[in-house]
């Protein structure tokens, strides 16, 4: 630089090398002590970015779920949304009589035989109605039973002629949030073609119908996952998933078969933490840090303290979400 020493003043947070190595070059300084280091590059990643958001939702998804998504959906692979549901799938098997399909489609919930008969599209006898199933442990004869008497959903082949009108065919590359592998089981029954399956978690169900060249688990070594986890899973799903409420089944459109999505009040907090999302993707990939892999118990971690503690904010920002799965249940609640 040219200049004089006593011009000069140097500022530095480390008192060895920037105060003492100054003062002994003669030249003034000025310690200005920073914060601890992030714990990690991808930390250090997230603070940068956080001050770059606008509204409090966008920060949360930048933070708590931008790593995961991320890191779990291989963002440089083509990828589609398919909108699919155990729920959509039911009447298709009802009305091939393949009960054991029905059964695995079923919610593990207490349920009428009106509710049972409405979640696969069918017209329920009234004798039948009020007829109490614990799905949880269902008595199979019993249930198969009971499923005779329904009658053949009237939609029933739309479900297979949007799934060949969506593209699934043999080979393709199934990403589920769900723990179980149902809906791979369910697709691969359907179709009569096998997918490969990549698991966000586990449970005890996965492994007794996949072995691990079908089934790939992204989460937790692949072993079952946390109490922790279950807990806060149906949140998982609704905050990354779209904002249009549970597929229920298909109608034809004009030239096309659509989607019939249960009614759900739009919820903009979520549009702002899937920005967030998106905003970390973008960020991440145009990085120096894009060809290092996130760990996955790196990538969940922030979810889990969110489930386990959350600050004041995410408690206010959640609370009042809830989450449709053969009934509408809250998702968060402060206490």
């Amino acid at each position: 630089t040219e200049l004089d020493a006593r011009q000069v003043l140097f500022i530095g947070d480390s008192w060895r090398a920037d105060v003492a190595g100054a003062a002994l070059a003669g030249i003034a300084s000025w310690h200005l002590p920073t914060g601890p280091a992030p714990a990690s590059d991808l930390d250090a990643f997230i603070q940068n970015r956080l001050q770059l958001c606008k509204t409090a939702g966008e920060a949360l998804g930048i933070s708590v779920l931008g790593p995961l998504v991320y890191a779990a959906l291989y963002p440089d692979e083509e990828t589609e949304y398919l909108r699919v549901s155990r729920r959509s799938l039911a009447p298709a098997f009802l009305a091939a009589g393949d009960y054991a399909s029905v059964r695995a489609a079923l919610p593990r919930q207490s349920l009428t035989g009106a509710q049972i008969a409405a979640y696969c599209a069918a017209v329920c006898p009234p004798e039948l109605a009020v007829q109490k199933f614990d799905l949880k442990a269902p008595d199979t004869t019993e249930l198969d039973i009971f499923l005779q008497k329904l009658p053949a959903p009237e939609n029933a082949e739309a479900v297979t002629a949007y799934l060949r009108q969506m593209g699934v065919r043999e080979g393709n590359i199934l990403v589920d949030i769900g723990s179980g592998g149902t809906t791979q089981l369910l697709l691969e029954r359907l179709l009569g073609v096998q997918l490969h399956g990549l698991q966000l978690s586990a449970d005890e169900r996965l492994r007794s119908r996949f072995d691990e060249t079908r089934t790939e688990v992204f989460l937790f070594g692949g072993q079952p996952a946390p109490r922790l986890y279950w807990a806060g899973q149906p949140m998982l799903e609704r905050l990354i998933s779209e904002d249009v409420g549970a597929t229920l089944g298909y109608r034809a459109a004009e030239d096309k078969i659509e989607a019939v999505a249960a009614s759900q009040p739009v919820e903009p907090l979520l549009a702002g933490i899937q920005q967030g999302v998106r905003n970390f993707a973008v960020a991440w990939r145009d990085s120096v840090l894009h060809d290092w892999p996130i760990p996955p118990e790196q990538a969940i971690a922030p979810f889990l303290q969110l489930v386990e503690s959350p600050t004041a904010l995410q408690v206010k920002l959640l609370g009042d979400l809830t989450v449709e799965d053969g009934g509408v249940y809250p998702l968060a609640a402060p206490e």
